[in-house]
């Protein structure tokens, strides 16, 4: 009986055993459970990287460091016009400080007149880019200032433009030392004679392309411009023979020192030039009279010398008005270009004296 119940009780004892086993089963069912619970909480940790990418829209921000190209636009925009100049009370602009008896490059396309007005009668023409003499001016007619000019062909007058856009400027060798006083036997238009062997060069400079070489001594050439002075030397533009060949070309040619001259002056009756006396003194706008003793009436002619041809003759007592600022030696005188008053007739006329020791002539 007693084993009996032994055995009931270690029955017992094994049914609470498993009893208490598989109550602790269910109890750990939940925390199970609870593990899905966390993933939610982990889940917005997930979705806190979205919250991220609002930091790229900061990038778009800084694409407008691209905005330097408006700095390209307001460096541009100011280009910076021509400056107003005011007019003066004449109606002109005020004039370049030009250097009368210097030398100015005239542009090309620019009349010449022979008056300082827009209907003066055109006496010249210059279809491209001129190196031309300032003999006077400036006058201001018609709102523009008008300058005396004088190189190949007539001389005459030429507007200087205005500001922003002009046609005439000073020009200046780069140092250029200072030459000594030019033949005023060698003219434009006339002709000059070479007295030893010359060089004919293409730029009037010691260093300028050789063209040709004038070999032979007493060659006579026509005098196109000048004279310009470089290298201490003053250039004379010529028209001369291509070596042996009947071809001419156009070039420089020095015209020495005064201790040893290369060329010479000729007259229009192709002598020598003789030398003229100082020029009187007289301007554009003088007004001067032809008197003479001989009861021989005084020649108006076509162009500076003794040879040209004679447009009309001058009476005793005719009153004339000078048109050029400067003189022109030829033959032994001093010619000015005149115009008659009372007809408007002009021509050249010579001043009074020939040579040093001088003969009358008006």
């Amino acid at each position: 009986m007693r084993k009996t119940l032994l055995i009931l009780l270690v029955l017992l004892v094994l049914l609470l055993v498993l009893a208490g086993l598989s109550g602790a089963a269910p109890s750990d069912a939940p925390t199970d459970t609870n593990t899905p619970t966390n993933t939610p909480t982990h889940t917005p940790t997930i979705t806190q990287t979205p919250s991220v990418t609002p930091t790229p829209t900061l990038i778009p921000t800084s694409t407008p460091t691209p905005t330097p190209t408006q700095i390209v636009l307001i460096v541009s925009t100011p280009v910076g016009g021509t400056p107003t100049v005011p007019l003066q009370a004449n109606g002109c602009y005020p004039p370049l400080g030009l250097t009368v008896g210097g030398m100015v490059l005239l542009r090309g396309g620019v009349n010449v007149r022979s008056q300082p007005t827009e209907s003066g009668p055109l006496v010249n023409y210059y279809p491209s880019q001129v190196l031309l003499h300032l003999i006077g001016g400036p006058v201001c007619a018609d709102g523009w200032n008008w300058w005396h000019i004088a190189g190949v062909g007539e001389p005459g007058w030429a507007v200087e433009g205005k500001p922003g856009f002009y046609f005439i400027k000073q020009y200046s060798a780069p140092n250029a030392p200072t030459c000594a006083a030019p033949l005023d036997t060698i003219q434009v238009g006339g002709k000059l004679r070479t007295i030893t062997g010359s060089r004919v060069r293409q730029t009037p400079a010691n260093n300028g392309f050789v063209i040709t070489v004038v070999q032979a001594p007493r060659v006579t050439l026509d005098v196109l411009d000048g004279p310009f002075c470089a290298d201490g030397l003053n250039w004379w533009k010529v028209r001369a023979p291509y070596g042996n060949t009947n071809t001419v070309v156009e070039g420089w040619i020095a015209e020495g020192f005064p201790t040893n001259y290369f060329v010479q002056g000729l007259s229009s009756n192709g002598r020598p030039a003789v030398a003229c006396r100082a020029p009187l003194r007289l301007h554009s706008g003088s007004r001067v009279g032809v008197t003479y003793r001989d009861g021989v009436p005084r020649h108006l002619r076509g162009a500076p010398n003794s040879s040209a041809p004679v447009i009309t003759d001058l009476l005793d007592g005719v009153e004339l008005q000078v048109i050029n600022n400067n003189s022109t030696c030829a033959d032994g005188y001093n010619w000015w270009q005149v115009q008659i008053i009372a007809t408007g007739t002009t021509g050249w006329i010579a001043d009074g004296y020939q040579g040093i020791t001088g003969s009358t002539c008006w």
